[in-house]
């Protein structure tokens, strides 16, 4: 998908205008561009501190490392995070300033990894059903099947499947120079296809494989979960009876279940205009208005869909029982922290007035010729 597409070839800018030319790719300055990164900013910090902050609780908790779907949780946060340091400060930078200045090499590995961290997000809520749909419906044969070591080996899968199907955006994409005269060249990061067809063809492609495909796939998982979920499964109470705390478990289960679901339907909401969008260009814009009005959505799309990067660390505060305790704990150590330093200084101030007051008392009642000992922080305690 290209940001900037108009025919800068036919442009006819003279040497006295040149200043002009250079200004009007700063775009910082437009209603538009204010509004989408005055969005852009607070996804970026929720994203950020959000996802390091699952990414901690699994680290620092030996009973996150037991359940298998904290692995999931935890891909998730990775792609989310790299999405939210690679992707969005460049869509920024790109949006103040739409020639490209940072070299060919960045203008094909930026785009490739982009499309690789929502890819392997695609992929990881695809495994992330399918491990739900085996705990609810077959409870006994998940925790055969889906050990850490075959877990670890299957998110390893997902990036590499994200890594061929975005293989093309390394060939593709590349730096295309307009030289204006001999003061002036610019520069632009675009996709390079043999034919326009090409192009249709790979983003057609891209929808089904990034979006239709997984999202059936899941669609038909969370639907016959659901109907576990909402009804009552005599086959499932037979086989988990063997096992014990089955009421607790089985509902840990369907919170969990639940969770997924609404993180896959986030995903599938926040990426949906994006596809359109993408999709709209390549076979719908025939007339350069509506390709205009296109181009005019596309970043308020991007910006959506990039926006679900902050969305999972928030549901999870709201669905995660164990994220939210450590987020409790977490904030409240902090903050125990910070009032024991506070008054270690106030401690530390008044030290001196202490000490002398209870040398005092202590040199008379020597004199009285009673026994009291006086510990060195100052603090005396009789025995």
């Amino acid at each position: 998908m290209n940001l900037f597409s108009s025919n800068i070839s036919d442009a006819s800018w003279d040497f006295m205008n040149l200043t002009g030319v250079e200004s009007n790719f700063f775009t910082y300055d437009q209603p538009d561009k204010i509004i989408l990164i005055c969005f852009y900013i607070p996804v970026f910090f929720v994203a950020l501190v959000g996802n390091i902050l699952v990414l901690v609780m699994v680290f620092l908790q030996r009973s996150m490392k037991r359940n298998t779907t904290n692995y999931f949780l935890v891909n998730l946060a990775v792609a989310d995070l790299l999405v939210t340091v690679f992707c969005i400060p460049l869509t920024i930078a790109e949006n103040i300033y739409t020639l490209w200045m940072y070299g060919d090499f960045m203008c094909r590995i930026t785009g490739y990894l982009q499309g690789i961290y929502v890819e392997a997000s695609v992929l990881t809520i695809v495994c992330m059903s399918i491990d739900r749909y085996l705990a609810i419906r077959y409870p006994m044969r998940s925790r055969a099947a889906c050990n850490h070591t075959r877990v670890k080996q299957l998110i390893l899968l997902t990036w590499i499947l994200a890594a061929v199907v975005m293989a093309p955006l390394l060939v593709v994409r590349r730096v295309e120079t307009h030289k204006i005269d001999e003061y002036v060249t610019l520069y632009f990061c675009q996709e390079d296809w043999p034919s326009f067809r090409d192009r249709q063809i790979y983003d057609v492609f891209l929808l089904f494989c990034a979006y239709i495909f997984p999202g059936g796939i899941v669609v038909v998982l969370y639907i016959r979960i659901g109907c576990s979920l909402w009804k009552p499964d005599h086959a499932l109470q037979r086989e988990n009876s063997v096992v014990s705390n089955e009421v607790r478990m089985l509902t840990s289960r369907r919170k969990l279940a639940r969770m997924m679901i609404v993180i896959s339907v986030l995903f599938a909401l926040s990426w949906m205009p994006y596809f359109i969008v993408n999709v709209s260009m390549d076979f719908l814009s025939t007339e350069k208005e509506h390709r205009s009005n296109l181009f005019a959505v596309y970043p308020f799309a991007l910006l959506l869909g990039h926006s679900n990067s902050a969305q999972n660390p928030l549901l999870y505060c709201v669905m995660h029982r164990g994220f939210n305790n450590f987020l409790h704990k977490f904030f409240r150590c902090r903050c125990n922290e910070l009032v024991l330093t506070r008054q270690a200084s106030t401690l530390s101030s008044g030290e001196k007035e202490k000490s002398k007051t209870v040398t005092f008392l202590g040199s008379k009642l020597f004199r009285h010729k009673k026994q009291l000992v006086i510990k060195a922080t100052g603090v005396g305690t009789p025995i």
